[in-house]
């Protein structure tokens, strides 16, 4: 066995690495590495690679079990001292390395070289060893980010009611996109960066399919709710990310008809998994989450250390 680690490759590493998260998921069934939907999200949204110089992969170079060098770890960001560690449990042994690499990095692109930047570690609980290992390199349990939501596929899905003036209906191709990036923006309080071309790359990803991507239309044909359901395209898990109403018309069940909504239509795919990731902790989203069947949930922790 020889392991060797490199920088990320965006053109060259992208498939890899995706290829890698399948794998160790069907071979576990673990919830600790992303789903391959959230990786090309990340990696491909907003027209770009999102922090590239920050991503660092683990190789098992060994040509003689295999025809080609195989990703055993992903170390990424979301943002630049935000990181998330993925690894086959088979070379569990590495995290310290990679937690050292990521300190290292880290340190380096600090601006103020004397004053201490906050590092953070997300890690899905349910990881006893990594949070050992966390807890003797120096860092502390600090809050939840949020929580990872699970939705059985046989689940039945309950009636949802909502006023007969709105309208559910799919986005209908690009004469929709600055309709809706505007009311996301609205809701999520993304910038201006956040457009018409950025919805239409998100479209080009390949979990991406226009009949799950909905929205409740007001009688004056604004766009008021949006939710969209992303399934990866191998493994078939499906993601419901994003979804938001806008401020005026929420209380209205509009979030929970397009829920119900997206799962009907998600049901002709045979989806293997439905989840929500990163999902927020207040009381109106755990009752919407809960209601829909989104019941189950792990708390997304955050290891803190100072740098």
């Amino acid at each position: 066995m020889k392991i060797v680690s490199r920088a990320y490759n965006s053109d060259e590493d992208f498939t890899s690495v995706v290829t890698f998260l399948h794998e160790t998921f069907k071979k576990t069934n673990s919830y600790q590495n992303w789903f391959p939907e959230r990786f090309e999200n990340s990696h491909r949204s907003c027209g770009n690679v999102q922090w590239v110089d920050d991503i660092r992969i683990w190789e098992d170079t060994n040509e003689v079990k295999r025809s080609r060098k195989w990703v055993v770890a992903v170390a990424n960001p979301e943002s630049p001292f935000d990181y998330f560690i993925q690894i086959d449990p088979s070379y569990s042994f590495l995290e310290q390395e990679i937690l050292e690499w990521i300190e290292k990095h880290c340190l380096e692109r600090k601006k103020d070289s004397v004053k201490t930047q906050r590092l953070r570690i997300h890690t899905i609980e349910g990881n006893p060893a990594r949070e050992l290992l966390l807890a003797e390199l120096g860092y502390q349990k600090g809050e939840i980010a949020g929580y990872l939501r699970l939705r059985p596929v046989d689940l039945p899905l309950p009636h949802a009611d909502y006023p007969e003036r709105y309208e559910i209906r799919s986005i209908g191709g690009k004469s929709d996109y600055d309709q809706l990036a505007a009311v996301t923006r609205l809701v999520f309080g993304h910038g201006e960066w956040f457009n018409a071309e950025v919805y239409e790359e998100i479209t080009r990803c390949s979990f991406y399919k226009q009949d799950l991507d909905l929205v409740a239309v007001a009688p004056d044909g604004t766009f008021v709710s949006f939710c969209t359901f992303r399934m990866d395209p191998i493994s078939r898990i499906t993601a419901l990310e994003p979804m938001g109403t806008h401020p005026s018309h929420r209380r209205q069940g509009l979030a929970k008809a397009l829920i119900v909504e997206g799962v009907k239509r998600a049901m002709k795919y045979n989806p293997t998994l439905f989840y929500i990731g990163g999902a927020i902790d207040t009381f109106a989203a755990n009752r919407l989450y809960d209601s829909v069947g989104f019941t189950e949930k792990f708390a997304e922790c955050c290891w803190q250390k100072e740098i």
